[in-house]
């Protein structure tokens, strides 16, 4: 009888401590949730940033069959210790032309169309940003004829535009801009990071005076923010 008695008593004390277990398993559990979706996750979202050097190879001079081209980049960032950015595009949302000296903002042209990752073929418009790192992706180029580099100080009646580097390309030839003073409006977007507006003022004076003075004639301001 007595034995009796005390199997039931550890049983129910195991029992009991199991469900006590059990308690302690099921709230460390949800304060590992709370404590993961409001901390760690945030903490580690990825940060991205646009970014642009004039001083570097962001701007850069090839010659081709045809002539000169002259192109421009970009360099998206990712923050140190972040996860990795995927699906990340950046988005051409539109381009207004500036008018009375970059002060008045005419009509802006709506585009919605993703730019091309640096040095991708066939040109890729989606990509990955590894934390503590970066990647180049193309904004613009122009490509000069071969016989303007020939004669420096001749004139040519034709208009030379910027070509934003849009993939795939309009129908409607918006990606080609005539020589002036623009803003161009984009958009980064990732899959598991907030997305980010910036404006970036883009000046051709459509001129030539040679390959080492190319950019007194094309010139790229650094990303601004658009709130």
């Amino acid at each position: 009888m007595l034995f009796d008695d005390l199997h039931q008593i550890l049983g129910s004390a195991v029992d009991t401590w199991a469900t006590v277990f059990v308690a302690i398993g099921t709230v460390g559990a949800v304060a590992y949730a709370l404590f993961r979706d409001l901390f760690l996750v945030p903490r580690r979202r990825p940060r991205l940033s646009l970014r642009f050097d004039a001083t570097g190879n962001d701007q850069f001079v090839v010659a081709t069959a045809g002539g000169l081209d002259a192109y421009v980049r970009l360099r998206l960032a990712n923050g140190a210790g972040k996860d990795t950015a995927d699906d990340v595009v950046v988005m051409v949302t539109e381009v207004r032309r500036l008018e009375d000296h970059g002060k008045t903002l005419a009509e802006a042209t709506p585009l919605g169309l993703p730019l091309t990752w640096s040095g991708s073929i066939p040109p890729l418009t989606v990509a990955s940003v590894h934390p503590g790192s970066e990647r180049h992706i193309d904004l613009l180029h122009v490509n000069w004829p071969a016989r303007d580099e020939i004669d420096i100080g001749q004139k040519w009646s034709e208009t030379i535009p910027v070509r934003l580097d849009l993939q795939p390309k309009p129908a409607s030839g918006q990606d080609s801009l005539d020589p002036g003073t623009y803003e161009i409006s984009v958009e980064v977007r990732a899959r598991n990071a907030d997305a980010t507006r910036y404006a970036i003022p883009v000046c051709w004076d459509g001129k030539w005076s040679g390959k080492a003075a190319i950019w007194d004639h094309l010139r790229v301001e650094l990303p601004r923010k658009d709130r």
